[in-house]
Parts: structure tokens; sequence; C-alpha cells
């Protein structure tokens, strides 16, 4: 009897101490720098003019003859549908014809123009009729951010954004075919386009498709000026297009705010039987924390040098602000790994557009006996950068860089671009 009644005191004191624990858990404070990020993520955007707000023209990309005077009625149509019903296909898809995007070249790997070239008939065959939806790819230049018009919602259906990478193809033909100017003009449109997404959208697999986009437009414009002898004119728009790339479009900021949004909104549908040991403001406090760490100022200053972004740490699990959240705080630690890469793949995109802007700057110089070596030695400071210079390839045709990001399948060791035509 004097055993069992220990064991019973020593069961009634562990219990106590847990107890003990989980009410000085469940009572700490959220920490002052995720309840700075919290209240930075759900702060109320400014206002923007309806008007500039690509997201109609992303949305009903795929439809042809869909009048711009009805675009903001069907969206309308579509956001209330899918409150309402949970549809998620747009009322265009019965009203109006539907174009099958072909995206089967221009992808990573092999050069885009060398895909096409050894192609030319079957993407012409392929693109044959594709004029309206090339019209609507290029009209995506008058827009100036992309929000969507659906509410952040797990279960919301989703823009067809491999439609965007649709006439590039179409373009790379064009030049292979003689209209180079064509060909040019398209391009520098869709990086313009491009880097609006990556710069201005509220969600990141939206910026991280621009970011490709620009990516494989920027491979595609060098690739085209290694072919063009050096007194062919370029269009206007590319020198506006191969600007040296601003930190907003690196630096995924924007994008991360969509992402916690869809995080909040999928915290607020879970029900109370899902809730144990789960604190949603904490939780939601400690991921705000999580998708901000590239908005920090050492962040930032790794970009603007273009050293290989190192974002902080998540805090461990094993924390005793987590005895009370563990399902949080462990929902948030397996999350957490998923979101080191992107910001290190933008800064890849970075060195592709700057390499454009520099083969394009290359393209206007007077010939060195040193070659493009010595030129180059002399780029502006804003195309190049100090702890990734541009270094000739073996077969000195190409400039290159090493990725930053990690190893992706069916991408090459580093970042390069052609010379143009006589260098």
């Amino acid at each position: 009897m004097t055993v069992l009644k220990w064991m019973g005191l020593a069961l009634a004191g562990l219990v106590a101490l847990a107890l003990l624990v989980l009410g000085i858990s469940w009572a700490m404070p959220i920490p002052a720098a995720e309840r700075e990020a919290l209240e930075a993520m759900e702060a109320v955007p400014t206002a923007r003019p309806p008007q500039a707000n690509a997201f109609a023209a992303v949305w009903l990309l795929p439809y042809d003859g869909v009048p711009s005077a009805q675009w903001e009625a069907l969206v309308a149509e579509d956001v209330a549908r899918f409150r309402e019903q949970g549809a998620g296909a747009s009322v265009a898809e019965a009203r109006f014809p539907r174009m099958t995007a072909d995206t089967r070249w221009c992808r990573q790997g092999a050069s885009c123009l060398a895909q096409v070239r050894d192609h030319a008939d079957e993407v012409a065959a392929t693109h044959r009729s594709h004029e309206a939806l090339h019209e609507r790819i290029a009209a995506l230049t008058d827009y100036r951010y992309y929000r969507n018009a659906f509410e952040p919602d797990p279960g919301a259906p989703f823009p067809q954004m491999a439609m965007v990478l649709e006439r590039t193809p179409a373009l790379a033909l064009a030049h292979v075919r003689g209209d180079s100017a064509w060909a040019l003009q398209g391009v520098c449109e869709d990086v313009s386009s491009a880097r609006m997404l990556m710069s201005d959208s509220d969600t990141l697999l939206v910026a991280m498709v621009g970011g490709a986009w620009a990516e494989r437009s920027a491979a595609l414009f060098t690739d085209i000026l290694a072919e063009l002898p050096a007194d062919v004119a370029v269009p206007p728009v590319c020198t506006r297009a191969f600007l040296p790339p601003r930190l907003a479009e690196l630096d995924l900021c924007q994008p991360m705010r969509g992402e916690f949004a869809f995080q909040q909104a999928a915290m607020a549908q879970l029900s109370s039987s899902e809730q144990l040991l789960l604190d949603k403001r904490k939780t939601l406090a400690r991921s705000a924390w999580l998708l901000s760490r590239s908005c920090a100022d050492e962040v930032q200053a790794q970009i603007r040098q273009d050293q290989r972004v190192r974002l902080a740490a998540p805090p461990s699990v094993w924390d005793l602000s987590c005895v009370a959240n563990a399902v949080g705080c462990t929902l948030v630690d397996i999350a957490g790994p998923a979101y080191d890469k992107y910001p290190q793949r933008m800064q890849d995109v970075g060195a592709q557009l700057r390499m454009a802007g520099a083969m394009l700057w290359l393209r206007g110089q007077p010939h060195s006996e040193g070659g493009a070596a010595e030129v180059l030695a002399r780029l502006p400071g804003e195309l190049g950068s100090a702890q990734r210079p541009l270094r000739l390839s073996e077969d000195g045709k190409r400039v290159e860089v090493s990725r930053l990001g990690p190893p992706r399948d069916g991408w090459e060791p580093n970042v390069n671009a052609a010379l143009p035509m006589g260098w």
C-alpha cells in the first residue's frame, strides 16, 4: 500500500508538473520578431488602380474572343460561383473557344532556338491559329501588378500559368524563318511582363513562373543576338526590358504575403477537433516570421551584393513555447525547408537578366584587341556582379556564372548567355 501510495503521489506530481509546463507555455507571449512579422503580413495593402491588375487577363488567357468589356463581369461571376458552389472552372469555358497551350519546347535544357530549329515544321503546325493567344500574351505588358480576385482559400482555382510561356517557341520560330524584328519585340515584351509578375504579384507560384518566363526569354534574346549582325536595330522595348533587376524582383517579399494569406485561410478552416495543441495565432506568427525572412535587412544586402542568400534558421520546435502549440510548431518546422530554395533561384534569374543586359551593352561597344573579355571588364557595375563576374566559356562563344540555386534536373550547372555576333 505504501508503494502504491508513493507511485500515486509521483504520478500526480508528474501530471501537476506537466500541467504547469503546459500553462507556462500557453501563457508565453508571441516573441517580438514574430509579432512584428505577423503585423506586417496582416497589414492592409495600399489600394491599386483595378485596371492595372493583370489577373483578369491571365485568368481568361486560354479563351479566344472574350471582349475585354466582359472581363470584369466574367471574373466576378467566377468568384461568386466558387464562393457559393465551389466551382473551379470559369464560366468562359462554356461560352468561348478554349486554346490548349503547347509548351513542349523552350523548357529547361537545350537552347530554345536549337530546339525550335530542329522541329521547325512541328512548332509551326502546333502554333498555327494561335495568333489571338499570342496577342493576349503580348498585351500583358499593359499591366503593372497581379492580385488574385479570388479570396485566399486552399481550394480556390488557379490560373493556367503555363499559358504565359506559350508563345516563346513561336518567337524563336519567327527568328528562324527570318522575322527577327517580331521575335525580338515579342521576347522583350515577355521579359517586361515576366518581371512584373516577379516583383508585384501576391502569389509565390505566380512570381516563380514569372522568373522562369524571364529566364527563358532572356536566354532566347541572347541566342538571337548571337545570330544578328551588329547593324540590325534592336526594338526600344528591349532596352527597358533588360535594365538591371531591382531588389523587389528578386526578394520575394510581396509574393510571400500571398503565401501567408493562403496559410491564414487554411488555419481558419480548421475545426475545433483539429486544434488540440494548436494555437492559431502563435502558429500564424511563427509562419509569418518564416515567410518574411527574405525581407530581413541582412538578406536584402545579400541579394544586392549577389551573395548566396542564407535565410535565418527557423526557431527550434524543442522550445518551451511549443509545448502548448506542438502541432503548430511542427507544421511550420516541416514547411520551412521548402521555402529556402526560392530566393536563390530568383538570384539566378537576376543573373540571366543581367547577362542579357550585358550582351546588349557589349553589342554596342567597339572591338578591342583583347576581345570580349577585355571589354566586359569595363562592364557597368549594375550589369555585373563582384561575387559572380562574367567569365568566358571554354569555347569562347558564351559567358557564364555558377548557379546559386540548388541543382535541378535538366538544367545546366551555369547560368549562361551567348555572345553577340562578331564577338
